[in-house]
């Protein structure tokens, strides 16, 4: 039941604005508040495990734990307590954590809601860190598809994943096939697209988490909100220059070696299959329905057109691994320090300036207020 709270502090915040207080508790816990429901001592809390909802009774119901260390005076042990057993019992917590919900509710809505838009406008938030989630997308496709190709080196590896794609694909592996080299090329595309397009998911996704680590970007006239919703060519260009600033020619190269790849390896089926403007429309003439593209030249009838998965894909990935040593040895290298550490990321003024002073500071600087940081976090993650 306690999961319909997926905001607990609205929880914590609105008990206290009914006149709840806060109770001491045993480690692992961020928070207790308490008072009385209904003539009865309660209490609600944050801890390690998740929320908890308790109830002073004076009933037997299960013997009371021995504590393994000794707790400070006044720290209070709790029992959990199958409700149930108890129906009257469960009836008055069902009541207390609707009533608690409501609260949260209204208060979120009437007390918080405009405080906390207005927030947001003035760039006072914070970014969850999710690039580890998002690299991991990308580092799988990647691994499949290297797979599919050679096994890593390993031939038994090799067999084996391309019978699991043949198994989701409706086939027997153990039937021959002179169509497999052909459905093993579809599949490397496949994974190349899916890879192409969590590289560019995390790609986005770093470039916004980078911005407090630059001395250029101004919030007052690019809001974080407004740069999320920026194309990824818009985040880049954010991310490495201040707006109007010309790139330098190794960013420039880079840029492009991108926006080549999101032109080749990603944005047909981005599209829903059909990519931008003339990607892939056969046009009908004289001597038969021809790419509309093909005043490109063959590379791009290859690259939209025809399935060339084998020998693009490691193309994709020589692109992907130049763009991932740019970020990591170039100007924004102290922020892939930062975000690579699993930290999150404020966007506020304070800790703009902060970690902008350690930046100028040099490496010693910098590298502490990575280990401020990570131990706030590891404190606050473990409800110490």
């Amino acid at each position: 039941r306690l999961e319909q709270f997926p905001v607990p502090e609205l929880a914590r915040a609105a008990l206290e604005w009914a006149g709840f207080v806060h109770q001491r508790w045993e480690e692992k816990t961020a928070w207790r508040i308490g008072g009385q429901f209904r003539g009865r001592n309660v209490s609600f809390a944050s801890t390690k495990f998740g929320l908890k909802a308790m109830v002073e009774t004076d009933q037997e119901l299960t013997p009371a734990p021995v504590p393994v260390v000794k707790l400070p005076t006044g720290v209070m042990t709790s029992v959990k307590v199958d409700l149930s057993q108890d129906p009257d019992l469960q009836a008055f917590v069902d009541d207390f954590v609707a009533a608690v919900k409501k609260a949260a509710g209204v208060f979120g809505d009437r007390v918080l809601g405009t405080f906390v838009s207005n927030q947001v406008d003035d760039g006072n938030v914070t970014l969850l860190n999710q690039s580890y989630r998002l690299r991991g997308a990308y580092n799988l496709f990647r691994w499949q598809g290297q797979a599919l190709i050679d096994g890593h080196g390993d031939p038994q590896t090799s067999k084996d994943v391309a019978a699991i794609a043949l198994r989701g694909a409706g086939y027997d592996p153990a039937t021959p096939s002179v169509l497999l080299p052909f459905f093993l090329d579809t599949n490397i595309g496949y994974c190349l697209t899916a890879m192409a397009s969590a590289y560019f998911s995390w790609l986005e996704h770093v470039l916004i988490l980078a911005l407090p680590f630059t001395a250029h970007w101004d919030p007052a006239r690019k809001p974080v909100t407004q740069a999320i919703g920026d194309s990824w060519s818009d985040k880049w260009r954010g991310a490495f220059r201040a707006r109007g600033a010309t790139p330098d020619a190794d960013e420039q190269r880079v840029f492009n070696l991108l926006a080549n790849a999101a032109e080749q390896f990603r944005n047909l089926d981005a599209h829903g299959g059909f990519g931008k403007k003339e990607q892939a429309l056969l046009a009908h003439t004289p001597i038969g329905a021809i790419p509309a593209r093909l005043a490109e030249g063959a590379g791009a009838v290859k690259a939209q057109v025809l399935s060339e998965a084998p020998s693009t894909f490691p193309d994709a990935c020589a692109v992907f691994d130049e763009v991932d040593t740019f970020l990591h040895e170039g100007t924004l290298r102290k922020a892939f320090t930062w975000i690579e550490g699993g930290l999150q990321v404020p966007f506020n003024a304070e800790f703009r300036q902060r970690i902008g002073d350690a930046i100028a500071a040099g490496e010693d600087a910098f590298a502490e207020e990575v280990d401020v940081f990570a131990a706030r976090e590891d404190a606050l993650n473990n409800f110490e």
